[in-house]
């Protein structure tokens, strides 16, 4: 082997090695960062109920459509990814807001679905209907023009969750069967005097929606 080729193959050893160190070292750094970011979602348990719970603040307030990944993660503090490593979709992370907090908050509480009910007008005082239970969960600051959120809100989640319309038609048809319940049970023990329970509690509801409308306006 003459000297030249000896030079050429020792110059190509060194090229290999330093691609062999410079690649080794790429992905050791992208190892540890990775690693380092993993960790870092771990580190907080809590995290992706602060998400759920910011998005939903979010989604009120400027409406489903115009809250982007970025809007949720510098309402967290923290980076996009973080966001989308718990949720890798919106539609992901809206079906998690509205199972999480839009229905809960919206049924009825227990103390009001087994309460004993002996007085139908005190308990047409303390009933709330579904509308008006969301809205008090909703942050003070957006309380004010709550019904305004919440029909913006209902709008446009059957857009991110085809399973929204059949829920939620669920909610209204157990709230009509509690109220058939309350006034049955009402007019049975000579409490309130009805022809027509079922005739009755859809009234009551109705009217009891349409005052939250009225009064919002």
């Amino acid at each position: 082997m003459t000297a030249c080729a000896i030079y050429c193959h020792i110059a190509q050893v060194r090229q290999l090695h330093l691609l062999v160190s410079t690649t080794s070292f790429g992905l050791l750094i992208a190892s540890v960062l990775f690693f380092n970011v993993t960790r870092s979602y771990k580190m907080d348990p809590d995290l992706k109920r602060k998400i759920i719970n910011e998005a939903y603040r979010l989604f009120i307030a400027k409406g489903i459509r115009n809250t982007s990944f970025c809007d949720v993660a510098l309402a967290v503090h923290k980076s996009k990814g973080a966001v989308i490593h718990h949720f890798p979709s919106k539609r992901q992370l809206v079906d998690a807001v509205i199972r999480s907090r839009f229905f809960p908050a919206s049924k009825l509480t227990s103390e009001m679905a087994f309460g004993p009910h002996e007085n139908w007008n005190e308990f047409t005082l303390l009933y709330r209907n579904p509308i008006e239970r969301a809205i008090s969960d909703f942050p003070e600051e957006l309380k004010e023009n709550g019904l305004m959120h919440y029909l913006q809100f209902v709008s446009s989640a059957g857009e991110y969750m085809d399973e929204f319309s059949r829920l939620y038609q669920e909610l209204l048809f157990q709230e009509q069967n509690f109220l058939l319940g309350v006034v049955y049970k009402a007019s049975q023990e000579h409490k309130l005097a009805v022809h027509d329970a079922y005739s009755f509690s859809r009234q009551f509801f109705d009217s009891s929606i349409g005052k939250t409308f009225l009064c919002s306006f």
